[in-house]
């Protein structure tokens, strides 16, 4: 019963964040505004979360106009009590109840090298022989093979965080159809998409060759660098520090949604569930979402969406949670 009702109040309170950024930007309508206005009358509990994520955002706002050359606030850094993703309540509990495999490296060698993988929805963390450690989302695969002259790391699906001790050895991780090698102490991240991967360098610099069969056309990808690469080609720009947690916020246990449309957060939750979220109604599909949710709990997502957001949410024959536009009249419960 106390953990229902600790779902309940966090899905009222995304609701309300979701409401803050939603009346912020300037498409807002005079519908959205009744639609909120009706969200907020319904009870005082969400009158009082909306009155606490308003007055965090409007700090934070404050705070940019003591300092100008300072950025937008992130829509979804709604409360000062998030500095950092890993020091917000929900992600200090999720991190003492996460259920991450420690495991030393060799523990599951066969003729090709050691294998390491995750189920839907498991974190792991993997430490090799020479203490370079290997952090695994869900849903993903690594072979490890370290010899005399190279450390070799192959991601075969899903996404991984690497962070590569200094050795005489070089570090290489191969990824799709690219070869990236990293430069003494480094951590990046790479995920897999559907043709390529996409790579970020949190700390350290990493030679990234996206099509080692061709001609030669390294990028060197130093801190605070993302690139994507595919058969078409390769990309890269800068990011910022918040941007690069937010990508990482599955460490915590988190999807960190920034503007994000509501088909790409759907997309995004359905990697850590086996209970999937559909969008039955196209028209819903680009709506924008900011927050943060916790990957396993779909259905506290669910609900933040279809309060903030004319949703309905109903459970399809095939145990799927359908989503569909809600007409006005509908009572959002």
């Amino acid at each position: 019963m106390e953990r229902e009702t600790g779902s309940r109040r966090e899905a009222v309170r995304q609701a309300a964040a979701l409401w803050v950024v939603r009346l912020d930007d300037p498409s807002c309508s005079a519908a959205d505004r009744a639609a909120f206005e009706a969200w907020r009358d319904d009870s005082h509990e969400h009158e009082a979360a909306y009155e606490r994520e308003a007055a965090a955002w409007a700090r934070l706002e404050r705070l940019r106009a003591l300092r100008p050359g300072m950025e937008r606030p992130d829509r979804d850094l709604l409360a000062e009590r998030r500095p950092s993703v890993a020091r917000t309540p929900w992600a200090r509990g999720m991190a003492a109840a996460a259920a991450i495999a420690l495991v030393v490296a060799g523990t599951m060698t066969f003729d090709g090298g050691a294998a390491y993988a995750t189920a839907i929805g498991e974190r792991r963390v993997v430490v090799l022989s020479d203490n370079s450690r290997i952090e695994l989302n869900t849903d993903s695969k690594v072979v490890v093979r370290y010899r005399k002259g190279v450390r070799e790391v192959k991601l075969i699906r899903g996404e991984a965080v690497f962070e590569a001790a200094r050795d005489a050895r070089p570090f290489v991780i191969k990824a799709a159809h690219a070869v990236m090698e990293a430069d003494g102490s480094t951590e990046m991240a790479v995920r897999l998409r559907s043709d390529g991967a996409a790579v970020t360098v949190k700390r350290g610099a990493v030679d990234l060759d996206p099509a080692p069969t061709e001609r030669k056309d390294d990028l060197r990808l130093t801190a605070g660098v993302t690139a994507i690469y595919s058969s078409a080609g390769s990309r890269s720009r800068a990011v910022s520090d918040s941007e690069i947690d937010r990508a990482l916020a599955w460490r915590q246990g988190a999807i960190a949604l920034n503007g994000q449309s509501l088909e790409q957060a759907v997309a995004e939750f359905n990697r850590y569930n086996r209970q999937q979220i559909r969008i039955a109604d196209p028209s819903i599909s680009g709506l924008r979402l900011a927050g943060y949710f916790q990957t396993t709990e779909p259905n506290s997502f669910v609900s933040a969406v279809t309060s903030a957001f004319p949703v309905r949410a109903a459970a399809g024959s095939d145990g799927a949670i359908r989503l569909t536009r809600r007409v006005v009249s509908e009572k959002t419960g």
